[in-house]
């Protein structure tokens, strides 16, 4: 009987322990590159500097680059998966975007804020490559759901996809030119903002 509490809280305290180890190799990171800049410092370097094995460190982050902007590679949940899938939610077009704010969004949920990367990649301008790396495999994921949504509705799925993918993108810069860091900081009412007004450019122009 009371090795129960003990169990329902040990969920809790694994990721209170994660996201604990996720900020000190973060932090360990910055100080390193702050100290030695980016080229000099090592993964294993930021690893004895948080106190933990090289293991440990590529448990958490996949690169040097990554623990220096608290990112890991964006991931698509099954949950957002079934979300993008139900199509009563909303068109595709919305649903696609969606998708791609959710899979970003899950580079950043353990890490820095917005504020505090754009202050790293300003000192350390090489950081911007990973940041874009980040991107583009968010894009590659969204567009491999995409092709095989598409594709088993009888669509052109290559087109169809291209398209879709290539709208979403350009809501996204929409709202990162206006916002740079509402995808993150306020992702609901900025994203839905620029959707609808990116539905009613289309619906004036067809």
């Amino acid at each position: 009987m009371h090795n129960l509490p003990m169990q329902e809280n040990l969920p809790g305290l694994r990721e209170r322990q994660r996201r604990r180890t996720t900020k000190e190799l973060h932090d360990a990171a910055v100080q390193l590159v702050s100290e030695q800049g980016l080229a000099a410092v090592t993964a294993e370097a930021i690893a004895d500097r948080a106190g933990v094995s090289r293991r440990t460190f590529f448990n958490y982050f996949a690169s040097k680059e990554d623990a220096v902007l608290g990112a890991r590679p964006p991931s698509m949940s099954e949950a957002e998966l079934a979300r993008f899938l139900d199509e009563d939610s909303a068109d595709p077009f919305t649903r696609t975007v969606r998708l791609i704010v959710s899979i970003i969004r899950s580079s950043f949920e353990a890490g820095s804020t917005f504020d505090e990367r754009r202050i790293l990649v300003h000192r350390f301008p090489e950081l911007r490559q990973r940041l874009s790396q980040h991107v583009s495999t968010a894009e590659q994921l969204v567009e491999s759901v995409l092709k095989e949504k598409l594709s088993s509705s009888g669509e052109t799925a290559g087109e169809s996809s291209r398209a879709l993918l290539m709208l979403a993108g350009t809501v996204l810069r929409y709202v990162y030119t206006h916002d740079p860091g509402a995808v993150e900081t306020d992702p609901t009412a900025a994203i839905e903002s620029a959707i609808a007004t990116f539905k009613k450019v289309l619906e004036d122009i067809s």
